[in-house]
C-alpha cells in the first residue's frame, strides 16, 4: 500500500546509478597549494560541498580536492563534476553548468557525451523543483571556486 503514494518520478531521481555516485563520495580528498578552497552548502537541505582548485598555467583545472558532505542527489552530481573537471577550462565548466540549470528549468538539453555522459542521470530532477538546488550545488561550487583560483592565479603571475 505504501508503495502506491510514492511519486513515480521521485523513484526515477534515485536511480541505481545515482546511488553508485552518491556512495563514491565518502571520503574527502585533499590537495595542497590550491588556488581557491570555495565551501557552499544548501539552506533546503543542509548538503555541504567544499572544492580546492589548483590550475595548472594555461589556467586549466589541474588537481581538484573535495569534501562533500550531502544529500544522494548532491553527492552524485559532485560525482559527475569531480570525475570530469579536471583538465577543463572554466569557459569548458560554465557552459556544462549552464547546461545542467537549462534542464532543470525544462528545455530540451543534449549534454556531451564523454567525460560527462553520467549528466543524463540528473534529468529525472527537472520533475523535482525542491531538488533543484541540490543538483545545481556542486556545479556552482566548483565555477565560484574556479573563478577565485583565476583570479589569484593571475595576480601571482602578472
Amino acid at each position: 500500500m505504501f508503495a502506491d503514494m510514492i511519486d513515480p518520478e521521485l523513484l526515477d531521481l534515485y536511480s541505481a546509478r545515482m546511488k553508485v555516485l552518491a556512495a563514491s563520495m565518502t571520503d574527502a580528498v585533499v590537495v595542497n597549494a590550491a588556488h581557491a578552497v570555495v565551501q557552499r552548502r544548501s539552506p533546503l537541505c543542509g548538503s555541504q560541498v567544499t572544492f580546492s582548485v589548483v590550475l595548472d598555467s594555461a589556467g586549466q583545472l589541474s588537481a581538484l580536492g573535495y569534501d562533500v558532505q550531502a544529500c544522494a542527489l548532491a553527492a552524485a552530481a559532485s560525482a559527475i563534476v569531480v570525475s570530469a573537471a579536471p583538465g577543463l577550462s572554466l569557459s569548458d565548466l560554465s557552459t556544462v553548468r549552464d547546461q545542467v540549470r537549462a534542464m532543470l528549468k525544462g528545455q530540451d538539453v543534449v549534454f556531451p557525451g564523454g567525460r560527462w555522459a553520467d549528466l543524463d542521470i540528473l534529468r529525472p530532477a527537472e520533475v523535482v523543483p525542491s531538488r533543484h538546488g541540490s543538483v545545481m550545488l556542486p556545479f556552482d561550487t566548483l565555477v565560484d571556486a574556479f573563478s577565485q583560483a583565476l583570479d589569484a592565479h593571475s595576480s601571482d603571475n602578472p
